[in-house]
C-alpha cells in the first residue's frame, strides 16, 4: 500500500520523479556499473570478486539500508540547520556595533537573516529534508519487503505513511502501530 501511495504521490510531484530519476541514473552509472565495482576489485585480497560474489554481497536490503541510513542523518542535518539563522543572529548580535542599534534594527536583522538563510538555502541546494523524502521513496520502491525490514519500515515507511503520503495511501493508517520502535 506504502508503494501504490508513493507513486500516487509522484504522479502528482514531476519534481519529484525528476529528482528519483536521476539519482538512479547517477547510481547506476556512477556506483553500480563503475565506481564500486572497481573498489571491489581493488579491496579483494587474492583474486577479484566475481561477478556473482560482487551480486551476493549487494543483493537483499543493501541499497535500502544505506538509503534509510542516509535519510536518517540528512534528518538529523535538517534539524541542525533549522538552528542556523539563530546561531546566526546570536553572532551577528555579538559584534560590537549591534550594541548601539536599537530594538527595531535588532529586530529586523534577526527576520533578514532568517530570509537570508532561506534564499541561501534555495540557491546553494541545501534541502535536506527533500533529499532525505526522496531517499525513502526510492528505499521503499527497491526494497524487496519494506514492510518486513525494520530498518526501512521504521525509517522510510513509518515517515513517509505519517506525513507525506497520508493522503495518497487512501486510509489513515497508524504508522508507529504497523512499525513501531524496538522495544
Amino acid at each position: 500500500m506504502a508503494r501504490a501511495g508513493a507513486v500516487a504521490w509522484l504522479s502528482a510531484h514531476p519534481t519529484g520523479i525528476q529528482r528519483i530519476e536521476g539519482l538512479g541514473t547517477a547510481l547506476n552509472e556512477e556506483v553500480f556499473a563503475d565506481r564500486l565495482w572497481r573498489y571491489a576489485e581493488q579491496a579483494a585480497e587474492g583474486e577479484p570478486p566475481s561477478f556473482n560474489d560482487y551480486g551476493r554481497a549487494i543483493a537483499g536490503h543493501f541499497w535500502c539500508d544505506l538509503f534509510a541510513e542516509i535519510a536518517d542523518v540528512l534528518d538529523r542535518g535538517a534539524k541542525l540547520l533549522a538552528r542556523v539563522p539563530e546561531g546566526l543572529k546570536e553572532a551577528v548580535l555579538e559584534h560590537e556595533d549591534a550594541k548601539e542599534w536599537g530594538p527595531v534594527r535588532t529586530e529586523l536583522t534577526g527576520e533578514a537573516l532568517n530570509l537570508l538563510w532561506q534564499c541561501a538555502q534555495k540557491v546553494l541546494g541545501a534541502d535536506p529534508k527533500s533529499a532525505a523524502l526522496y531517499l525513502r521513496i526510492l528505499a521503499i520502491l527497491i526494497c524487496p519487503d519494506p514492510g518486513a525490514h525494520p530498518r526501512v519500515a521504521r525509517g522510510c515507511l513509518r515517515p513517509l505513511a505519517a506525513d507525506t503520503l497520508r493522503e495518497h495511501l487512501g486510509v489513515d493508517i497508524k504508522p508507529e502501530w504497523l512499525w513501531p520502535d524496538p522495544s
